[in-house]
Formats: structure tokens, C-alpha cells, sequence
């Protein structure tokens, strides 16, 4: 078997909800030995809100957040756990937390602490508006940055509210991932650990949006959010097909696929059409262009449609919902759903890259609360097992619970 990229390498993951947590997931994919640390008295929000036949364990947020991760229970205010946690930093790599900056310190386990018992460590800190400024101390979430950051100002149709786009949890989990390669780089050459600061309000401008930003500062001018449309190319849209809520989206990027494009469709008459003679004229009238488009694909099936115009080199997609997206050919073809994992004989989302040498793998769905204590907490963590206690039904409390 081809060794993991990053196997060897041991992760704590004192995260919780999604953006943290996505970026341990994402080194454990590859290998490393990432340990997720909880407190059972209130559970991450991705466990959900049931604890009726222990439901907190098959939650599928919760398994795809925390796939290939060790799992275990530690209440920090027992002596013994503190002391537990302290032995898993030593023989650590990685450190990844993302609560409010100074929880950590009051805790006993800021970067101050854990690098003077583990000089190699790299702790990754992933608050809301990061350590310093006026917003440090405020909390946050994905629709906040969306808003905050200026995103949201460009996610919209051309009427009504601005849209979510529900990214940001994604790319700050990518941003934390590369941070904390670089920093592994870092030490490979250096032999010194490090703390990173990673606001999510900033992962995500610098991620999304840093082109709008240049082009405000250069001309003053703010763009307007453009729905489905491009800023160069003509048409541009989703458009609708036949049978209920079934669409295509299709891109035009010079006058000789409109050509090709509307002899496709059967629609040479929009090619002498005054108002579609060329690309400027047609941004000028694209709303009366995605009308007589829409006249012409709402009689299509879209997979066909899509087939037709992608053999003729065409940009076009059929818009797929989860179960069509599960039986995609493409998708099967390049082997992206896993199946007969350990535990399980349900279904799960792959890796989407492959690499020539070495490999990610799928060991295991999310664990289930406290699974491995007895493993890690004993062996690593260095916690006598007369001091292990069962994890008891009443202590559970969920993030939905309340006092």
C-alpha cells in the first residue's frame, strides 16, 4: 500500500462546528493521525440534537466533518483530564483551535504554554476576527463573514435581498489546511514551531473577493452583483428545461459558438435578430435574450441538451439535485464515492484530487462520542484507567439544549 502524505504526523482537534473542523479533516484524509477532543456536556453542533438512541453518532454533517479522526472525551476542569490533554500536546504536531482568543489561555493550553512543554508545536488558531483588533473578542459564523467581508454585497440577483452562499466554512477549513502546511514546510527548514493567527473574517475577503477589492481601490467604481450573468461573455444564464425544476446552465464565449449555439437549438433566427447581432449588443438585451432562450430550452431534457452542447464544445451543465448527483457517470467513472468503509455500508464522498504518489484515504466515518478514550487517553494521553469514567447518558447535553 502507498504511504499516506501525511502520515506520522498527530493532530489535536480542539475545534468545533464546521471551518476548524474541516481543515483537521482535511489532514486526516491524508494520513495524519488527527485526535478530536469534546465535551460531553455540550456537544458539537454537527452531532445534532438528538440523543434518543445515541443519534448524536450518526448524524451525516458530523460524518462528513470528522471522517478519518480519532475521538475522545476530556472535561477540563478534572485535574487528570487537564493533565491528559497536557501529555496529547507533548507528542503533538499540530494544535487546532478556534474559540474566542483567551479561552485557550485561561485554560492553561495558550501557545505560550503548550510551546514551552513542546517547542516543535504549531498551534493553528482559527477565531472570527482573529486575535488583535477592535472585533477579537466577538464571536462569528459563516453568514457573518459573508456579510462583514463584502461578500454577500455581490451574491444576489439583480433584485431583492442579497443571497448566502453558505462557502465560507469551506475555504476558511482550505485556508487553515494550507496554513498549516506552511507552517509545517516552515519547521521542516527551521526547526521551529509556530502560532498561527487566522482571522475567518480575512481568510475569507482574501479568499473570495480580492479582485473586487483591487479594482475599487484602482477606479473607485463597486460592482453590482450580476446573478447568472458574466462580465464578458453573452448570453450567460440558467435556464429552464423540460419537466419540473430542471436546468441548464450554458456560456457563450465568442460569435462563432453563438452560431454554433443557436443552430443547436434550432434558433438561426436569433442570429439576425438586431438585438443579438454581437456581444456587446447582446449584454445590452440580455434579458430579452434569456427569454427567447428559455423558449428553446424548456423543450429539452437537460442531460440531453447538456450531452448535445458539450459535444460541440459548448460550456453547458445540467443543474443536478443530491440524488442525481449520486448516480452522476462522471462521478462513478472517476471512482469519487467510497463505499465498504469500516463501520459502515453506507456511501461517502471521496477525495476530489487524486495524487500520482501516495494517496488520501476513507478509513472511517465520524467517530462516535468518546470512542477511542480508552486507546488514547490511556496510552498517549497517560491517564491512569482507574481514572477513566463512562460516558453517562444524563451528562449529555447537545449544543440545542438549554438551561
Amino acid at each position: 500500500m502507498r504511504r499516506s502524505p501525511l502520515k506520522g504526523l498527530r493532530v489535536i482537534d480542539f475545534s468545533h462546528s464546521w471551518a476548524a473542523p474541516h481543515c483537521a479533516r482535511i489532514l486526516a484524509d491524508f494520513g495524519a493521525e488527527v485526535i478530536k477532543v469534546e465535551y460531553v456536556k455540550r456537544l458539537c453542533i454537527l452531532r445534532g440534537a438528538r440523543k434518543q438512541k445515541n443519534k448524536f453518532n450518526t448524524q451525516p454533517a458530523w460524518y462528513q466533518v470528522n471522517r478519518n479522526k480519532l475521538a475522545v472525551t476530556l472535561e477540563l476542569n478534572r485535574q487528570e483530564d487537564r493533565q491528559a490533554l497536557m501529555n496529547l500536546a507533548i507528542n503533538a504536531d499540530v494544535f487546532i483551535e478556534n474559540s474566542r482568543p483567551g479561552v485557550l489561555e485561561k485554560l492553561g493550553f495558550g501557545y505560550t504554554k503548550l510551546s514551552s512543554i513542546n517547542k516543535n508545536i504549531i498551534m493553528l488558531s482559527m477565531s472570527a476576527f482573529g486575535s488583535t483588533g477592535s472585533f477579537a473578542q466577538f464571536v462569528g459564523y459563516g453568514a457573518v463573514f459573508e456579510a462583514m467581508s463584502g461578500i454577500q454585497s455581490l451574491t444576489n440577483y439583480r433584485t431583492g435581498s442579497p443571497q448566502r452562499i453558505r462557502e465560507m466554512d469551506i475555504t476558511n477549513g482550505i485556508a487553515g489546511a494550507g496554513a498549516v502546511m506552511t507552517a509545517l514546510l516552515h519547521r521542516q527548514k527551521t526547526g521551529r514551531g509556530q502560532h498561527i493567527d487566522l482571522s475567518q473574517l480575512e481568510a475569507a475577503t482574501h479568499a473570495m473577493i480580492g479582485e473586487h477589492l483591487l479594482e475599487y481601490a484602482a477606479r473607485k467604481s463597486q460592482e453590482s452583483p450580476r446573478s447568472n450573468r458574466h462580465a464578458h461573455f453573452a448570453p450567460q444564464g440558467c435556464y429552464p428545461c423540460k419537466g419540473a425544476d430542471k436546468w441548464i446552465v450554458i456560456t457563450i464565449r465568442s460569435e462563432e459558438e453563438w452560431q454554433r449555439f443557436c443552430s443547436i437549438l434550432g434558433a438561426e433566427m436569433l442570429i439576425e435578430d438586431p438585438r443579438f447581432t454581437n456581444l456587446a449588443i447582446r449584454h445590452q438585451n440580455h434579458d430579452a435574450l434569456d427569454d427567447m432562450i428559455s423558449s428553446y430550452t424548456q423543450d429539452y431534457n437537460n442531460d440531453f441538451l447538456m450531452s448535445m452542447l458539450q459535444k460541440e464544445k459548448i460550456p453547458a451543465a445540467a443543474v443536478l439535485d443530491m440524488q442525481e448527483i449520486s448516480a452522476d457517470p462522471h462521478l462513478q467513472e472517476r471512482h469519487y464515492f467510497i463505499s465498504n468503509v469500516v463501520g459502515t455500508e453506507k456511501r461517502f464522498m471521496g477525495m476530489p484530487f487524486k495524487l500520482s504518489r501516495g494517496k488520501g484515504i476513507l478509513r472511517c466515518p465520524g467517530p462516535e462520542l468518546g470512542q477511542h478514550n480508552e486507546e488514547i487517553l490511556v496510552q498517549i494521553g497517560k491517564k491512569g484507567a482507574e481514572a477513566m469514567r463512562p460516558i453517562k447518558q444524563n451528562d449529555i447535553r447537545t449544543a440545542f439544549d438549554v438551561d
